[in-house]
C-alpha cells in the first residue's frame, strides 16, 4: 500500500509496529510471565508447569497454547504427555533485560533483594538442566542408565 504522498515505507513500518505491538501483548500478561520464568532453563510437561506456576489446569492450558501460536512456545509429545520449552533463548533474554532494568528501579519497593536476584538467576541462561528436564529427557534422547 503506498499512502497519498507515494511514500511506500510508512505503510511497511505500520506493518512492522503492529507486529511488534502483538509480541509485546503476548509477553504483557503476567500469568504468561509465569509460564515463562518456569520454562526459562528446561522443557516441562504441562503438569510440571501447573505445579510450578500455581495456575489451573484449563488457564494454563489457555495461554501456553497461545504462546505456542505466537512462536514463544515449542511443544512435543510424548505418549499422554506435552511438553513445553521456549522456542527461542531470545524470549527468555528479552524478560530478564527488561525484568533486571524494573526491578532494579524497584529498590525501594518491598521486594526482598535476595528474590530480586534469585528471579534473576532463574532466567539467566546457562544454569544447566534442572531435575525435573533429567526425569524427563527429549523424546530423542535415551535416558542414561544409573549404576
Amino acid at each position: 500500500m503506498i499512502n497519498s504522498a507515494g511514500d511506500k515505507s510508512v505503510d511497511d513500518m505500520h506493518e512492522v509496529f503492529e507486529s511488534v505491538a502483538r509480541y509485546f501483548s503476548v509477553l504483557g500478561e503476567p500469568t504468561r510471565l509465569r509460564i515463562l520464568h518456569a520454562l526459562c532453563q528446561d522443557e516441562k510437561c504441562v503438569n510440571e508447569i501447573i505445579k510450578v506456576t500455581g495456575l489451573a489446569q484449563a488457564n494454563a492450558s489457555r495461554h501456553l497454547g497461545l504462546m505456542y501460536q505466537a512462536g514463544m512456545l515449542s511443544r512435543r509429545r510424548e505418549g499422554t504427555q506435552i511438553f513445553y520449552k521456549v522456542a527461542d533463548p531470545m524470549y527468555v533474554e528479552l524478560c530478564r533485560t527488561v525484568s533486571t532494568q524494573v526491578l532494579g528501579r524497584t529498590e525501594h519497593a518491598s521486594i526482598p533483594r535476595q528474590a530480586i536476584n534469585q528471579f534473576v538467576d532463574d532466567l539467566t541462561p546457562g544454569q544447566g538442566p534442572s531435575a525435573a528436564a533429567k526425569r524427563h529427557p527429549p523424546a530423542n534422547q535415551k535416558e542414561k542408565a544409573s549404576v
